[in-house]
């Protein structure tokens, strides 16, 4: 059986979207410890650092990506129901901005790690959206089932 790069990057591609929510499908600009330990190498470039050479550099400099991935609990329930949101930042270069829509007309909030009384049923989409001092922002959301009476 002929074993190709395309092959292994093919198989831990598959590996790794099986093992993954959809949250958790994010993943961070330097190669994962799985990858880095393969035994597969890949073509180095002669001349230009590569997208991959520069991201690693930045992830060493502590310049990461800015990620930002959205908790709610609970996230169903019947009202009034209050809510624990949950904004789990990394990456990001200097102070970070947040701010939480909580999908239900109420005003927004700056706050990290909010809590929301979500007061009539239906299904409201919190989300958040996380920007840092580079310009860089990213955002996520969940969905919060309010059950009718």
């Amino acid at each position: 059986m002929r074993f190709s790069v395309w092959t292994g990057v093919g198989a831990l591609a598959v590996l790794s979207a099986v093992s993954c929510t959809p949250s958790e499908n994010k993943t961070a600009a330097a190669p994962s410890p799985a990858v880095a330990a393969s035994p597969v190498q890949a073509p180095v470039a002669t001349g230009a650092a590569s997208p991959e050479s520069e991201a690693a550099a930045e992830a060493e400099d502590g310049d990461e990506i800015l990620m930002v991935w959205a908790e709610a609990e609970p996230d169903e329930g019947s009202p009034p129901l209050e809510v624990q949101l949950k904004a789990d930042i990394s990456g990001g270069v200097g102070e970070r901005k947040v701010k939480w829509e909580f999908g239900d007309g109420s005003p927004a909030s700056n706050e990290v790690n909010p809590k929301h009384r979500y007061e009539k049923a239906g299904t409201f989409r919190a989300s958040v959206e996380v920007s840092d001092a580079s310009g860089d922002s990213d955002s996520d959301y969940v969905d919060i089932e309010i059950a009718p009476e």
